[in-house]
């Protein structure tokens, strides 16, 4: 047991001291996402005040007992007095991360059992999203769905749509041919999300930040929606009607089929059209492309790219609860990071590297902040609802 706190120890004081290799920061980041007791330990012992207030008590105590104990391990030489610089300070810093991963696992060991959990530690951070959206009915009214209770809407009661699980709401795939035709508008805020079944057992993801249009129930030769933002469609199979997703730009028409994911949010430059599975037809004014499965299409003002090879996982992620990324920019990771934790980014440099994760979206912001400086390429400061990005 003491070998391995050795071991982690000397991972963690790498850290600080930003001299771990590549494959030290992996065992290091899979050290810290074994357990929440790893992870917490992890936060402390690499909390600049705390390893500011710890270096200043050793400094002023110069305790003998301290590089005697470091002696005995053979890895530390007594520095003289006049020679107070980095070998102290990598030495203590190292002796502090001993004794208190020593501390901890001594601690957990004798106190703890399989039905005694560690303590909530509440902390004043931005916290993860959720299950929210409000749906707008055709005469203007709005019932918002995260506090409207399991089962049948009751101002909707006519049309017979029912929220199940705290997540979906349900259209009936019958209907009475009554006012079918007007739209409905489900929306999520930042730091929200939802799904909807529609009228023809159409399922669609809505994430963050998105809004969707859509009649309460499809009577032509063609369903038509309406996507703001970004939704993942599993169409329910009806040759006699496509299944046609316009998007905000009201010149851009995606005409899709099958499993596949949509990302128009109306900030950001590109829109992209991910396909899973099935066949998809992408169109606007001037171009066309058709994606097989594992394809992009990219489209930019009023021009179509397309890329195969694409990573699913990657542009789907979300809708599994999953942040994935994969050689990805960090104005990329903090552009998902604002808009599921309702942030605002701050970059205080230039980033040129490329960072690789797979977190969880329920885990709290300053976690998801620690496993993104696992690499030693960034930090991270949060003030109120900004979090500042540095080098």
């Amino acid at each position: 047991m003491d070998k391995e706190a050795h071991r982690v120890a000397y991972l963690i004081a790498g850290y600080i001291r930003n001299t771990l290799s590549n494959a030290e920061h992996v065992e290091l980041d899979d050290w810290v996402n074994a357990n929440d007791r790893n992870m917490k330990l992890f936060e402390d012992l690499t909390d600049e005040k705390n390893i500011e207030a710890n270096l200043a008590m050793m400094e002023r105590t110069q305790s003998e007992q301290i590089f005697r104990e470091l002696q005995q391990g053979g890895r530390f030489e007594k520095p003289k007095r006049r020679k107070m610089g980095l070998v102290w300070m990598s030495a203590a810093a190292m002796f502090i991360i001993l004794l208190v991963v020593f501390a901890v696992w001594r601690t957990a060991n004798s106190s703890s059992s399989p039905n005694k959990k560690p303590p909530i530690v509440k902390r004043d951070i931005l916290q993860p999203g959720g299950n929210k959206a409000t749906l707008t009915l055709p005469d203007g009214s709005i019932i918002d769905l995260a506090d409207a209770k399991n089962g049948p809407l009751p101002t909707a009661a006519a049309l017979n749509i029912s929220k199940q699980d705290d997540e979906v709401l349900i259209y009936p795939q019958e209907s009475d041919g009554k006012n079918v035709e007007a739209i409905h508008m489900l929306t999520t805020p930042v730091g929200g999300q939802f799904q909807v079944t529609l009228n023809d057992n159409t399922k669609v993801w809505l994430n963050a930040e998105s809004t969707l249009r859509y009649p309460a129930a499809f009577h032509s030769n063609e369903r038509r929606v309406e996507l703001s933002g970004e939704a993942y469609f599993e169409v329910a199979h009806n040759a006699k009607a496509p299944f046609k997703v316009v998007l905000a730009d009201s010149d851009t028409v995606a005409v899709l089929g099958t499993h596949f994911n949509v990302q128009a949010y109306p900030k950001e430059k590109e829109k992209t059209i991910t396909l899973v599975e099935g066949k998809v037809l992408v169109q606007n004014d001037r171009h066309k492309a058709v994606l097989a499965p594992g394809m992009q299409a990219v489209i930019q003002d009023d021009t179509i790219a397309t890329a195969t090879n694409i990573d699913i996982e990657e542009a789907t992620g979300w809708k599994e609860g999953l942040f994935v990324f994969h050689d990805a920019p960090i104005e990329q990771i903090m552009t998902q990071v604002a808009r599921w934790y309702n942030a605002k980014i701050v970059y205080q440099g230039d980033f040129k590297q490329q960072f690789n994760a797979t977190i969880s979206r329920g885990e709290p912001l300053e976690k998801l902040l620690r496993l993104l400086q696992l690499n030693g390429y960034v930090k991270f400061k949060t003030e109120n609802n900004i979090i500042y990005v540095l080098p």
